[in-house]
């Protein structure tokens, strides 16, 4: 037991010496990264549950890869700028755990809730809102932490804040000239908001004492339609954005992967898809998402949702679910 304990208890540790071990590095505050180009980062877009710590492991294997807290020696890091970095991005960045904008009744985290609609158009920003001041001070501090982490010139960048997802066309504008890419990966909303609600989100799990569970499952649609609603807004008019289904990756991940790569412009490695010989790095948490995979991981709430349930999630998300191919489940009670 003692052995257990100091191993979780020192894994733990090495995991936050990782995730803010940028705040010994002073060099941002007298290191000029102004001329430094990025080489087409990659950005990945969702819903807190719906996949992308899974996407951005696969990509943070490839040895091109690096992340806000290491490369690809490190792939099971923190891997959110907006929590990571959030103490010094500017408010327009973050907004999640910090900077995050007052609300009556709802307070923080706010993964599941900052695009509900009492709260989406504090978040949601367009190519229209950038201005000098707040591209500066991003590139600034992207670069910087890039260049922690390998070759600025040569290294790709991934990131998975998911508050981008409502800030599409606005991180477009900010990174024009660098060539960056947006991977939305959406799963199933009559699953994923059902599950979310029931307390697998932490940011909800905290209303359980202020609202009825069916109060915080509406409160879990209206976040999940606007996010996507937003990112589909948006990405309708660029190039370098797509969508790819979690179900389909967990399904077809060697297939899946490697259209991202090819879409990401990033080479594919058979390594890059969970394999039973893969080691977890140590520093690691949620180390459980990796393998094996569960392409039948809605079932479980699919065979729960009441009709009831299956009628306030689809007030909300049914236009946008259909448009991505979901449609609403027939309830087994």
């Amino acid at each position: 037991m003692n052995n257990i304990f100091s191993k979780d208890f020192t894994n733990n540790i090495y995991y936050a010496y990782k995730r803010n071990n940028w705040m010994l590095d002073l060099s941002r505050f007298y290191k000029n990264y102004k001329d430094k180009s990025i080489n087409s980062p990659i950005f990945l877009l969702g819903v807190q549950g719906g996949g992308l710590s899974l996407v951005s492991r696969m990509l943070r294997r490839n040895d091109k890869v690096v992340s806000v807290t290491g490369d690809s020696n490190y792939w099971t890091g923190a891997d959110e700028m907006q929590n990571v970095l959030g103490p010094i991005l500017p408010a327009e960045f973050t907004g999640i755990k910090h900077k995050v904008p007052p609300h009556p009744k709802i307070g923080k985290p706010r993964g599941w809730l900052y695009a509900i609609d009492d709260l989406i158009d504090k978040h949601r920003l367009t190519n229209e809102d950038v201005n000098e001041n707040n591209k500066d001070e991003y590139l600034k501090i992207l670069k910087w932490i890039i260049n922690r982490q390998g070759d600025i010139n040569k290294v790709r960048f991934t990131d998975k804040s998911q508050i981008n997802t409502v800030k599409v066309s606005f991180l477009n504008e900010i990174l024009k000239g660098y060539d960056p890419k947006f991977v939305l990966i959406t799963r199933d909303p009559y699953a994923l908001c059902f599950r979310s609600a029931q307390g697998k989100a932490y940011s909800l799990k905290r209303l359980q004492n202020k609202f009825s569970f069916h109060e915080i499952l509406d409160l879990a649609a209206q976040h999940w339609a606007n996010s996507i609603k937003a990112a589909l807004e948006d990405g309708k008019y660029m190039d370098n954005f797509c969508i790819f289904k979690f179900e389909d990756i967990l399904s077809s991940p060697e297939e899946k992967v490697k259209e991202i790569c090819e879409f990401a412009k990033l080479e594919y490695t058979d390594d890059m898809v969970p394999q039973p010989e893969h080691e977890i790095p140590f520093g690691s948490k949620r180390r459980k998402r990796w393998y094996p995979l569960k392409p039948s991981l809605n079932n479980r709430y699919l065979n729960e949702i009441s009709e009831k349930e299956i009628e306030i999630i689809g007030r909300h998300c049914e236009e946008y679910a259909s448009i991505l191919g979901y449609s609403k489940p027939i309830p087994k009670n």
